[in-house]
């Protein structure tokens, strides 16, 4: 039976953060709202958990899976790198709904990289969220509560039409906005490159990249 953890996204409770972060401790999946839809959260080093991920939202298993950081120190230890163009988009638009892509180092779980060894990462901008990635110490996924074929989560309800009593924690943040989720950007070679557009406009990344 799936455990609802209701909380209030403007202040988020601490026991109530440590409950579901146990959770992601403990090799669970739970689900949980950002600043653009609901997604599915596991600890990214537990194969077991990622896995179920997958088997969730019958997803293949040769797509990747994006993933949140608490902070650039975070990130700094899952990627070869952070190239001076993406520091701007980070100045810009961090925390929030932009996804860019690094090249991971030799310790990330190659389940979810691309065949180009690349992962697309963000901090979330969403008070629940970002409380619970600080409160796990670790990195988690970030990916659409939802089977692969239907619309978006935006709230408890869906959730529970799509997945049932099958995930282990849900938190209840509320409602969220329709919205396109993140935008999401390359920026490992010389030029950019849109790989999708969502929340943030394109033009508007692509002018704050030129200005970098």
């Amino acid at each position: 039976m799936s455990e609802i953890l209701r909380i209030n996204p403007k202040v988020p409770e601490a026991d109530e953060i440590k409950k579901a972060a146990q959770y992601i401790l403990d090799g669970e999946v739970i689900a949980y709202p950002t600043e653009t839809i609901y997604g599915l959260g596991a600890d990214v080093f537990n194969r077991k958990a990622v896995k179920k991920i997958y088997d969730l939202k019958a997803r293949d298993y040769g797509l990747p899976i994006a993933i949140l950081v608490s902070s650039v120190q975070m990130l700094r230890e899952l990627v070869t790198g952070i190239p001076e163009r993406a520091e701007a988009l980070m100045r810009r638009y961090w925390p929030g709904p932009l996804t860019i892509l690094f090249e991971v180092n030799e310790k990330f779980p190659r389940s979810l990289v691309t065949n180009t060894g690349k992962v697309g990462v963000r901090i979330s901008s969403h008070p629940i969220v970002a409380a619970l990635v600080t409160q796990a110490g670790r990195p988690i996924t970030t990916t659409s509560a939802k089977l692969s074929v239907f619309p978006p989560s935006l709230n408890v309800k869906h959730l529970q039409k799509y997945f049932g009593e099958k995930i282990s924690c849900l938190i209840d943040g509320g409602e969220c906005e329709p919205s396109r989720g993140s935008t999401v950007v390359d920026v490992t070679q010389e030029t950019m490159r849109i790989i999708r557009e969502g929340t943030i406009p394109a033009e508007a990344v692509i002018r704050t990249f030129q200005q970098s």
